[in-house]
C-alpha cells in the first residue's frame, strides 16, 4: 500500500492514468472527505482512497494495489501527482462535495508553499510523448465521451507492397472491443492532431455504433457524422488529410486515397 502526500502541479499534459471512477460519496463531516475510487488500466482493476481533510497532511491518496504502479515508466510520484490532481479535480466538479472541503481543494492546489517545497519523494512530472496513444486515448474520452467508450488501442501492422492505392488510417473491431491504428501516423510530419481525429473517429463507432435503415447498415449515418465534428481540430485534420494523404503511400501515388472506415 502506498500513501503520500504530494504537491499538486497544474499540467498541460499528463500521461494515462486509466480510467478513474469515483465511489460512493462519504463525507466524514463538513470539514472532511473520503473517497473510494477504482482505476481500470490495460485490462486491470485497482482500487484506491482519497482523503481531505483540514489536518496535516491535507490530502492523502493511496493505492492499495503497487503493480499499479508497474504500469509506468514515469516515477512513482509522478504518477501519485497526475493521480492526485485527477481525482481532486473529479470530486471537486460533484455538487454533493460540501463547499468547504472545495476550499481545502482550491487551497491544496494553489499553495505556492505547496508548489515550492523541496522534498526527496517529490519529483517533477514528466509530461507524456505526443504519439503516447494511451494517453490519446485517455485524454479524448475523458472530453469528449464521458468516460463512455471502452475499447483498447493499438498499433497495426504496415504491410509494404508496391504500387498501394491506399490504406486505412484506423479500425474498429466491435467484437474484440479494439482500436487499431496504422503505424504510418507515427511519422513526424504528420501533425498530432491528424492521429488524434484518426484515433477520435474509431472510438465515435462505438459512442454513435452503426444501424440498419433501409435493409442496409449505416456506419458513417448522420449522428456519427455530427459527433465526429465535434473534435475541436476536425477542419485543420480533415485539410491535412486532404492535401497530404499522398505523402503517406509507399510509394505515393497521384491516384490513391487514404480511407477511415
Amino acid at each position: 500500500m502506498n500513501q503520500t502526500r504530494i504537491p499538486v502541479q497544474n499540467l498541460l499534459k499528463t500521461f494515462s492514468l486509466g480510467t478513474i471512477s469515483l465511489g460512493v460519496n462519504r463525507n466524514d463531516t463538513q470539514n472532511s472527505l473520503t473517497r473510494m475510487f477504482t482505476l481500470k488500466k490495460s485490462g486491470m482493476e485497482y482500487v484506491g482512497q482519497l482523503r481531505v481533510s483540514p489536518d496535516a497532511p491535507i490530502v492523502k491518496i493511496e493505492v492499495f494495489n503497487e503493480n499499479y504502479f508497474g504500469e509506468f515508466e514515469q516515477p512513482q510520484s509522478a504518477v501519485l501527482g497526475n493521480l492526485t490532481q485527477k481525482v481532486l479535480s473529479k470530486v471537486k466538479k460533484e455538487n454533493e462535495t460540501p463547499e468547504s472541503v472545495k476550499e481545502l481543494i482550491k487551497d491544496f492546489t494553489e499553495s505556492r508553499e505547496l508548489e515550492n517545497i523541496e522534498s526527496d519523494f517529490f519529483e517533477p512530472l514528466l509530461q507524456e510523448e505526443e504519439r503516447d496513444i494511451d494517453a490519446m486515448f485517455y485524454r479524448l474520452n475523458q472530453k469528449y465521451f464521458d468516460d463512455k467508450v471502452k475499447a483498447t488501442v493499438k498499433w497495426g501492422r504496415d504491410v509494404k507492397t508496391q504500387n498501394k492505392s491506399g490504406f486505412r488510417y484506423g479500425s474498429y473491431d466491435e467484437s474484440k472491443k479494439l482500436i487499431r491504428l496504422h503505424p504510418r501516423l507515427k511519422q513526424d510530419f504528420v501533425p498530432v492532431y491528424v492521429l488524434e481525429l484518426t484515433l477520435y473517429h474509431e472510438m465515435c463507432h462505438q459512442y454513435v455504433p452503426p444501424y440498419r435503415k433501409n435493409g442496409s447498415w449505416q456506419s458513417h449515418h448522420p449522428e456519427f457524422k455530427k459527433k465526429e465534428k465535434e473534435y475541436r481540430n476536425f477542419k485543420d485534420a480533415r485539410n491535412w488529410e486532404k492535401n497530404n494523404w499522398h505523402k503517406l503511400l509507399l510509394p505515393a501515388n497521384e491516384e490513391s486515397e487514404a480511407v477511415k472506415v
